[in-house]
């Protein structure tokens, strides 16, 4: 149960990368980026283990087993019914802002594939707002929310993410077998990304063993990518990156 509740955790965190996303779009991405990582890690991880110390000591932790809301709980234990209240606006008010932040940073991975000819030339970006790809995404994540309830949508998602994460990391080790450490310098090689890899490909174990339905979906949803993904790499390389003789760069 902790370890599962390891990949649960782990969508506080997953924001972290989204930066990369918009890295051709800033001045200065190379010291940018670093900086937004970093800084962005830190501070969700200090919030984040504030919040829960808060959650922890302001209540009995059984009243908290099991219960969504446990920011709620929390409040309405230390100041009442106002806090509690306030505290569940306060939520809404940061999930809007994460969703606002994904619905700029996501689409543009699907743009920037579509460019590069491995998703449909019709999500590329033709303009400085990708718009089909955004209503792409609004799509997919309807069809997501109402598939399920939260337990099953957070052991589902997280599951790919979990897979998602280990094997970019795992590419981020053969990219540097292949072109050297002085190409591809990864602090603490090879024990940070191994540790990595195996805590993060355990826990999504531990997540087939307590979930195995939903840890099936995602696989399966991972696995229907690879026959289109496989097809549209091979356009892409036939036609020289985006399928009409233009080479573009790896993103």
């Amino acid at each position: 149960a902790f370890a599962v509740s390891l990949v649960w955790i782990s969508f506080s965190y997953s924001g972290w990368n989204a930066a990369v996303y918009v890295g051709g779009e800033v001045r200065d991405p190379e010291r940018a980026l670093q900086r937004s990582l970093l800084w962005g890690t830190g501070i969700v991880t200090v919030v984040y283990l504030g919040l829960n110390a808060v959650f922890l000591y302001s209540t009995d932790p059984a009243a908290l087993s099991g219960v969504p809301e446990v920011a709620a709980v929390a409040a309405h234990a230390l100041g009442g019914e106002w806090l509690a209240r306030a505290v569940s606006l306060l939520i809404a008010l940061a999930l809007f802002t994460s969703i606002s932040s994904m619905v700029m940073a996501g689409p543009r991975v699907y743009a920037r594939m579509a460019d590069d000819g491995l998703f449909p030339r019709a999500f590329s970006s033709t303009t400085s707002v990708p718009g089909a790809a955004i209503a792409l995404q609004g799509a997919l994540a309807l069809v997501v929310l109402w598939a399920g309830e939260l337990a099953e949508l957070l052991g589902y998602v997280g599951f790919i993410l979990s897979l998602s994460s280990a094997t970019t990391v795992i590419g981020l080790l053969v990219l540097r077998s292949r072109e050297g450490a002085a190409r591809v310098p990864i602090p603490g090689y090879p024990w940070i990304p191994g540790l990595f890899v195996i805590t993060t490909l355990g826990a999504a174990a531990f997540l087939v063993a307590r979930q195995p339905t939903e840890s099936a979906l995602g696989f399966a949803t991972v696995l229907l990518g690879l026959p289109a993904y496989w097809l549209l790499r091979r356009r892409a390389r036939e036609g020289g990156g985006r399928g009409d003789g233009t080479r573009t760069h790896d993103s």
